[in-house]
């Protein structure tokens, strides 16, 4: 319990990051949501304190200060905040109870409350945040009653912390016991545990395989887990968050499902952000001269690549979908502003046509490329 606490002490930098995606997705994605006329539901499954001792909001203030935003625009909102250890939820009641809108606390796990959850899901749109601070306390198909209502029309979308650095410290740490003669016994409980956790057996060849590096084996089980929330979401984007640019590996990633190509492209663009900051922060405040990476200098020429490279791919299709193959393909690179001026240049080089005069951006306008 106390390293629990102890995680609450203050906000770390790479935590800063995490929060920065949530808050700057949330704007948009309930101006866009309040359309639909139906009610708001943010629920935070791992609440926390609220916030930490140093005087930084946690994830149930930011979401309670954009939830009053739309409120105030005439929006239904709700926002539900669970957290399990007493400490942090007697602070949790503290923090929250003087919030101007409906902000509602549950003590206990999460999964005590999946049922509410999931019946409110069948009359809000719903957004579901999963900050875990270990890998073992969210099993991948803990959420499927939630996920399941989307067979109904319903709107839900949920953002990922995936310890995906820790995962594969931990099953690391059981190899010996897992491991016979080069082979994984996979009828072993150790390993159905974190097939449970993992959503599949996928992450037993990516964490013992000698070689992939450090960060390809983050980002190869990051990679997984995505694939199998496509059981649910259309579209599912991740993020690897690092302490410094230098780390092989990541503290962890973020990972967003949605049903809708809008959120997706509005999730990459948190992401972006987020990413441009970390960067700004490491290579350019403070600098007579930027000296960020290579990679990390934004290219017209190498955005155009990228668009050609999906158009090939995937053929004569909507600019929408163009740029939403392209954003999936290479998250979280560039943004959609970013993309929709790469395919204009494109189609003035005559390396993509259009069936929309000149290089006016139609969402549904046929996109394909030069034979």
């Amino acid at each position: 319990m106390d390293n629990v606490l102890d995680f609450f002490r203050e906000k770390k930098p790479w935590s800063k990051y995490k929060d920065l995606i949530l808050d700057y997705y949330l704007k948009p994605y309930l101006a866009k949501v309040n359309k639909l006329k139906k009610p708001i539901l943010v629920v935070d499954c791992f609440a926390g304190p609220g916030r930490f001792q140093d005087g930084e909001p946690g994830s149930p203030l930011i979401i309670s200060d954009r939830l009053l935003e739309i409120q105030k625009r005439g929006a239904k909102v709700k926002g539900l905040y669970i957290e399990k250890n007493p400490i942090l939820y007697k602070q949790l009641e503290t923090n929250s109870h003087n919030l101007p809108i409906l902000a509602i606390t549950r003590l206990g796990d999460f999964r005590e409350h999946l049922d509410e959850i999931a019946d409110l899901a069948k009359t809000h749109t719903v957004f579901v945040y999963l900050d875990p601070i270990k890998p073992n306390e969210l099993l991948f198909d803990d959420m499927e009653s939630i996920y399941a209502q989307l067979k109904g029309g319903v709107s839900v979308e949920t953002l990922i912390n995936l310890m995906s650095t820790n995962f594969l410290r931990a099953v690391r740490g059981i190899k010996n016991h897992v491991v016979l003669d080069g082979l994984i016994q996979t009828d072993h409980e150790l390993v159905s545990k974190w097939n449970r956790i993992a959503g599949g057996p996928y992450w037993q060849q990516i964490a013992f395989d000698s070689h992939l590096s450090e960060d390809n084996c983050a980002d190869q089980f990051a990679k997984g887990y995505a694939n199998q929330l496509r059981r649910w979401f259309k579209g599912v984007i991740t993020y690897p968050i690092r302490e410094k640019y230098e780390h092989k590996s990541p503290k962890y990633h973020m990972i967003f499902g949605s049903r809708y190509p809008g959120a997706i492209e509005l999730m990459n663009r948190a992401m972006v952000n987020a990413r441009r900051q970390f960067i700004k922060k490491c290579f350019i405040e403070g600098h007579l001269f930027p000296n960020q990476p290579e990679k990390e200098i934004i290219k017209p020429e190498e955005i155009e690549k990228i668009i050609l490279q999906a158009s090939r791919k995937v053929g004569k299709t909507t600019w929408a979908n163009l740029r939403l193959s392209a954003t999936i393909a290479n998250p979280p690179t560039y943004t959609d502003s970013e993309f929709n001026r790469a395919i204009k240049e494109l189609i003035k080089e005559r390396l993509l046509h259009s069936d929309c005069p000149g290089t006016k951006i139609e969402e549904n306008a046929l996109i394909w490329p030069s034979p």
